[in-house]
């Protein structure tokens, strides 16, 4: 067989492979990870729960692999165990700020986790907490927490229609899929600037067809861990390949170089 047929057919088995690995790790519900993302907290982001200012908060996104209801989040649900032993309940825990239509699935607690010494290590659900298809929660455990001082890695990403419900208008007339790429933290171009040219560059997008390409635009550019990549080419988007040191959370940490496969909510 000659090459120019071997390499294809390559390009296809990898690009299938990879998605019958997300279909399958789709159907497991976990928590994805844990973000030691701020410490301290400025004192007015308790109002995102609805409590007045408190200082000395530190704050922790917690992203799942499915979206959550809203009606069913309590502090009293999570528990942060520290590396001192102790279990902290948090002060709060909120879907804020990420709380669109497609995103749902990151819930920030508020509380403090790193008093002197200690870090937090783990994060399980200890009381009910529901996903919107009432499923129960509780069990779930992540035993590790990243730490402070790491930038944001990709944890999960969805491919849609660009016409789908909860993206309207938020990429170019010339866009044939949108992938929201959801990050452990928020995330912004360094010291919080807007996301921009160089961010649109670290982005590689690995296609079913085998090409690699940059997103045509960079949307839904507001301070939380969701960023949606719209993308020109008709070919699926298999997998996205992030280049370190271009997304940046709230502690103006860069993220580590870091890659995600791709689920599509795409008839295709």
């Amino acid at each position: 067989m000659k090459l120019f047929t071997v390499i294809p057919l390559l390009c296809f088995f990898v690009a299938a492979s990879a998605q019958e690995n997300t279909r399958e790790s789709e159907k497991e519900i976990r928590i994805l990870s844990a973000y030691h993302g701020l410490d301290p907290l400025p004192p007015l982001a308790t109002r995102l729960c609805g409590l007045p200012p408190a200082r000395g908060q530190d704050g922790m996104p917690v992203t799942f692999s499915v979206q959550i209801d809203s009606a069913s989040i309590s502090a009293a649900a999570f528990a942060v165990e520290t590396s001192s032993g102790e279990i902290v309940t948090p002060l709060c825990a909120t879907l804020r700020p990420a709380i669109e239509t497609l995103e749902k699935r990151t819930v920030l607690l508020i509380g403090p986790f790193s008093v002197g010494d200690s870090l937090p290590n783990s994060v399980e659900i200890v009381e009910q907490l529901e996903d919107v298809d009432g499923n129960s929660l509780v069990g779930l455990k992540i035993e590790k927490v990243t730490l402070l001082a790491a930038g944001p890695s990709l944890v999960f990403a969805e491919r849609f229609a660009p016409d789908t419900s909860g993206l309207e208008g938020e990429c170019p007339a010339e866009t044939a899929q949108a992938v929201q790429l959801t990050w452990e933290g928020g995330v912004t171009g360094p010291a919080g600037a807007d996301l921009g040219e160089a961010q649109r560059t670290a982005i590689s997008v690995l296609l079913e067809n085998g090409d690699a390409v940059h997103p045509l635009f960079l949307a839904d550019d507001d301070p939380d861990n969701h960023v949606i990549a719209c993308i020109t080419e008709t070919s699926p988007a298999v997998s996205v390949s992030v280049t370190a040191g271009f997304f940046h959370d709230p502690g103006d940490d860069a993220n580590p170089e870091t890659r995600i496969d791709v689920i599509s909510r795409m008839s295709e």
